[in-house]
């Protein structure tokens, strides 16, 4: 029965109902609202990976600073060796080394002053002096002087390329054998001394790398807090940012799922309309014209021709064929009962279907927790979509049709030993297995079509099970 506006009661009642299922998202006023369990659920894990994360950034800024910090120490010490060193050989060492050479037993007294001095203020461990045939002209170790070497790489460059550099030592090179600080790590510089003949000399000194420890624990100290302080109040500053993003996409996508169930129920009620005009109206008619042509039929009188009778019954056969496409066309447009508990009985109608036209179907049906009624109906739409295109395409002689569930996933499969998939099945092209494909992702699952290994086809339906 319809009111003034053309809406039926029974629409109403729907209309209520659907308003009752989305109470827990929309509020009396209208304003919609995320799920507080799954939104909340989904911003706190959003949060969680957030801090892990941060967490994850901060080792990695913390050692990648340290690294940087041992390298600009490093550099930083070895540079200030460097000028030490020079500094020395321009002024202590150049000016007496000619004298040296002459075998000036003063100047000798001399540069060990000198040398004793910078062991106290500069830490330095060891000097020396080579010239370009690998001979210790000068060592503040003693019984090094005198000694001869082949020349290693680090004083024929320092020699022949006038280059002055600086790097870290353990004093493993032959020459150092008379060194009693084997396993120190030491910072050695060579310096070039050019002298007044024009001979060239290379000065080698070795001091310790308190240097490096110094500059790195300075660098330390203020460099690590500061990158790892400034890297937690970015985040910090972001968190209350990207927790807004997160509630808001919570909400869009609470929002989406209620559009989505708002329009399957709107969906559902027109079928529903269809379906009960059709009952009420063409196929009452029909089954009506239907008796009445089978009265006709019997009240010929005698004397009919066969060909009048035969007409009646063609007629008569072309109706209860058009009543029965039309009952068919309504349990496909409504099934009787959609929801969980009437799973079985519609997918039973699917195969009746079958039956009708020879095809041997067994069911399965073995769901194992609660489903929504936008899942069931879409399980259920999947499997006609296939039955129908077995009763089109296939020419099977046996079908079946499975739907089995458990918490995490709803399982629709559907199988025939017909032809095969063929071009009706492909991706393009078939606007009924494109539709299960698309109501599949948006419930979060897909669709697969295969061929079977004795011939025929399986189309396997996933579809996630939201709790």
């Amino acid at each position: 029965m319809a009111d003034r506006e053309g809406v039926t009661t029974d629409d109403r009642e729907d209309a209520s109902k659907a308003g009752r299922d989305h109470v827990s998202r929309t509020d009396r006023d209208g304003t919609v609202r995320a799920p507080e369990p799954g939104g909340s659920r989904t911003v706190r894990h959003a949060v969680i990976a957030m801090v892990l994360i941060g967490l994850g950034a901060f080792t990695v800024v913390g050692a990648a600073t340290v690294f940087a910090a041992e390298s600009i120490a490093k550099k930083t010490a070895l540079a200030e060796a460097a000028r030490s060193a020079q500094l020395m050989g321009n002024v202590i060492f150049k000016p007496v080394m000619p004298r040296l050479i002459r075998g000036d037993r003063t100047a000798w007294a001399r540069l060990d002053e000198a040398v004793q001095a910078r062991e106290s203020e500069a830490g330095v461990v060891r000097v020396k002096v080579w010239n370009r045939q690998g001979d210790v002209l000068y060592s503040n170790e003693h019984q090094a002087i005198g000694m001869s070497f082949p020349l290693n790489d680090d004083v024929r460059k320092t020699i022949d390329q006038h280059a002055s550099w600086a790097d870290l030592s353990d004093l493993s090179d032959e020459e150092n054998i008379t060194e009693p600080h084997g396993d120190s790590r030491l910072v050695e510089v060579y310096v070039p001394l050019d002298l007044a003949s024009g001979e060239r000399l290379a000065l080698e000194v070795y001091s310790t790398d308190e240097r490096v420890a110094t500059a790195r624990g300075e660098l330390m100290r203020t460099l690590v807090p500061f990158s790892i302080l400034a890297l937690l109040l970015l985040l910090l500053a972001q968190l209350p940012v990207s927790v807004q993003l997160l509630r808001r996409v919570s909400q869009a996508d609470a929002e989406r799922s209620r559009l989505l169930s708002k329009a399957l129920t709107a969906s559902e009620r027109e079928r529903r309309a269809i379906a009960r005009d059709l009952h009420d109206g063409v196929v009452q008619d029909l089954a009506g014209a239907g008796y009445a042509l089978a009265a006709v039929r019997a009240d010929l009188p005698p004397g009919t021709t066969a060909a009048a009778g035969g007409m009646l019954d063609r007629i008569s056969e072309v109706l209860r064929g058009a009543v029965g496409s039309l009952r068919t066309l309504m349990v496909d447009i409504y099934p009787p009962d959609l929801t969980e508990d009437g799973l079985p009985q519609a997918v039973e109608l699917l195969a009746e279907r079958l039956r009708r036209e020879g095809i041997a179907v067994t069911t399965t049906v073995d769901v194992r927790a609660a489903l929504g009624p936008d899942l069931v109906a879409a399980a259920y739409r999947c499997a006609r979509e296939c039955v129908t295109n077995i009763l089109k395409h296939a020419e099977a002689g046996r079908a079946s049709i499975d739907v089995t569930g458990g918490r995490d996933r709803l399982l629709v499969v559907v199988t025939d030993d017909g032809k095969g998939p063929g071009s009706a099945l492909g991706d393009t092209g078939h606007l009924g297995l494109q539709l299960i494909r698309d109501t599949a992702c948006e419930l979060g699952g897909e669709v697969t079509v295969a061929e079977r290994a004795g011939g025929g086809t399986e189309v396997r339906t996933v579809l996630a099970v939201r709790t």
